[in-house]
């Protein structure tokens, strides 16, 4: 049985105060196939990284019973991004994890 989430793009304001939650194993093309095209944030904007140490980032928000914030980002990786296979999940709430899972690699 396949699970559908109800997932909408979430705003930056709405990452904020998210924290690592746990890592995701998957390719670049995998995460975009599931995703589609995540925020650059090595260019100037909204979602620029302040510090640098991420360059692309997927942000949305999971409607189930209640609201929760997911992330999904490449924390202080340096190797191209199409050769990434682990990211860093990022939310509010652990329980993202159990929801994701059931489409994503995550541990």
């Amino acid at each position: 049985m396949t699970t559908k989430l109800n997932l909408r793009p979430a705003t930056r304001k709405e990452t904020f105060y998210s924290g690592r939650i746990g890592t995701i194993h998957a390719s670049f093309e995998e995460l975009k196939a599931v995703f589609g095209e995540p925020h650059d944030c090595r260019l100037p904007g909204e979602w620029e990284s302040g510090d640098g140490k991420i360059r692309i980032e997927w942000a949305f928000v999971i409607n189930q019973n209640k609201k929760m914030v997911f992330t999904i980002y490449d924390y202080k990786e340096s190797m191209p991004l199409e050769e990434v296979r682990e990211w860093s999940l990022g939310g509010k709430d652990a329980k993202i994890k159990d929801l994701l899972g059931m489409i994503l690699d995550i541990e």
